[in-house]
């Protein structure tokens, strides 16, 4: 059993939760504290290993991420607990339906946009593509689906699968019960069996090749069942390497903190592995291959059926598809929301110029994505998200290029024309608050100053933000003109910023120095 409460005074109600239960009505960025039986000897929070205080109680603060968080405990007898927490978005951003609706919307569009580095959780299937952060992903599936696996193999080492062979031996041809046909070339057989013996040895003592059946391990399923636990084990190797290594994605010292469990939970599976290869099942087996015979036989057996399908799942960097079954990290929930508006630019810049995307390289600079809007008079629009905009410490002046350290923009549009290149960067921030907001601002005022497209800056910095406008002359088209930046407030599902946003993406396309339209439909 596990407790939880909220630090706040008005809220400090203890709530449990069961193993293998759900608790829900948490929220992101508040501190909370819980507590276990007093057998617990640890309590891990998504491979952290919190300390108790001086009462044994836990302090935890899920920070800005959105989603199920996986809660473990140990106690001294050695048993263990599995808990998941549901961590809600704030509410003073975005409801949780209409966040759930953004989710939804980035797994429509591309399910590998929604793979982080989060402690949040969210269910994918494996059926699609292949997933971009690999290791990540077999990270959770083998330690999701391994156990599981490698019980139900062990299961089939106490009732394996058998298949008859046939072995030739000398054998008193009256003992034979099949006489291979070769044995009918030799003439004294021949005669012994036709009632011929006069001058030969009696048919007791006469040898001939006998045919004599006999069982064996070594059938084609167990040998592409050999293959997958090989194939299991060395997946572990590799998991092990990389987590010693925080060659996974995110940041370093994050990964450190968490080497311990990750680490741990991959010895045990590789010990479990051991145990099952150490089986007599598959010390008899001459070879480990995948063939259409073993996977036919598979196919026809239950427990092997179940097994394989548990190892090719554990084994999967696929994600997608209509089947929802492993739980994968997510974005934190400002990453679910630079996301998000990525694909709403994308979606209003398609609206306005009645054009759809092509997604590609960048031209000319390094981007995590880029959507490109083939226009008229040879112009093309790009979209890109999370754009790069290098230091000149590290590089010469080119194309683009920021007058201070690297920025990284969440969403730059890039107006290629004849002669110059405009540009107008938007910068989705997940702020509600008025000091929030005018903090954020910062980053507007940093982006128009530092960064430079072919030597000019930026026409319009913006920022996108998720609450109603508490700061209305920073939404004033007049203050974006005069000043260069500002912000769309309410840019959230059902909320007006979209309409705003189109209107500020219209009237740059519009309005650029001497030009006077884009494309044939604006």
């Amino acid at each position: 059993m596990l407790r939880i409460r909220s630090n706040a005074p008005a809220d400090g109600v203890w709530r449990e939760v069961r193993p293998d239960d759900t608790l829900d009505g948490l929220f992101e960025d508040t501190d909370y504290q819980m507590e276990g039986s007093q057998s617990i000897v640890e309590l891990v929070v998504d491979d952290e290993v919190l300390q108790p205080d001086t009462a044994g109680r836990y302090l935890w603060r899920p920070a800005f991420y959105a989603g199920s968080v996986i809660v473990e405990t140990r106690s001294t007898d050695a048993t263990r607990g599995r808990y998941r927490l549901d961590i809600s978005p704030n509410p003073s951003k975005s409801g949780q339906d209409q966040f759930d609706e953004m989710v939804r919307a980035i797994r429509h569009a591309d399910p590998s946009l929604l793979l982080g580095t989060s402690p949040a959780l969210l269910d994918f299937g494996d059926g699609a593509m292949h997933a971009s952060r690999k290791l990540d992903v077999l990270l959770q599936r083998v330690r999701l689906f391994g156990p599981d696996f490698l019980a139900a193999v062990d299961a089939i080492g106490r009732s394996p699968h058998r298949a008859l062979t046939a072995n030739l031996h000398a054998l008193p041809l009256a003992r034979a019960r099949r006489v291979h046909h070769s044995a009918l070339r030799s003439g004294r057989v021949v005669q012994a069996i036709a009632g011929m013996r006069r001058g030969f040895a009696e048919p007791g003592n006469l040898l001939v090749a006998g045919v004599e059946p006999r069982l064996t391990f070594d059938s084609p399923a167990n040998r592409a069942l050999l293959a997958l636990v090989r194939r299991f084990t060395a997946v572990v190797g590799l998991l092990t390497d990389a987590v010693s290594n925080q060659q996974l994605c995110g940041d370093k010292d994050d990964q450190r903190v968490r080497a311990t469990a990750r680490l741990r939970a991959l010895a045990e599976l590789a010990a479990q592995a051991r145990l099952v290869l150490s089986a007599p099942t598959f010390e008899d087996l001459a070879s480990a291959e995948t063939s259409s015979a073993g996977l036919t036989q598979i196919a026809a057996h239950p427990d092997y059926s179940r097994a394989y399908r548990l190892g090719n799942k554990a084994l999967s960097s696929h994600i997608g598809g209509q089947d929802a079954d492993s739980s994968l990290h997510i974005p934190p929930s400002w990453g679910i929301y630079e996301t998000w508006c990525y694909l709403q630019t994308v979606q209003a810049v398609s609206q306005l110029t009645d054009l759809e995307p092509v997604e590609r390289p960048p031209r000319r600079m390094t981007a995590d994505r880029c959507s490109a809007f083939a226009l008229a008079h040879g112009r093309e629009l790009e979209v890109l998200f999370q754009a790069v905009f290098p230091s000149p410490l590290r590089t010469h002046a080119g194309f683009a290029r920021s007058l201070s350290r690297e920025r990284r923009p969440d969403i730059v549009l890039l107006l290629h024309g004849p002669g110059r290149t405009r540009c107008l960067v938007l910068d989705a921030k997940w702020r509600s608050k008025v000091p929030n907001i005018l903090d954020a601002m910062e980053s507007a005022h940093i982006y128009h100053d530092a960064l430079r497209v072919e030597n000019a800056p930026p026409e319009r910095c913006v920022l996108l933000l998720p609450g109603n406008s508490e700061v209305h002359h920073l939404c004033e088209p007049a203050f974006m003109e005069e000043h260069g930046v500002g912000t769309i407030a309410a840019m959230r599902t059902e909320g007006s910023g979209r309409d705003h946003m189109l209107e500020v993406i219209g009237k740059w396309l519009h309005l650029g120095r001497g030009e006077t339209s884009v494309s044939p439909s604006l």
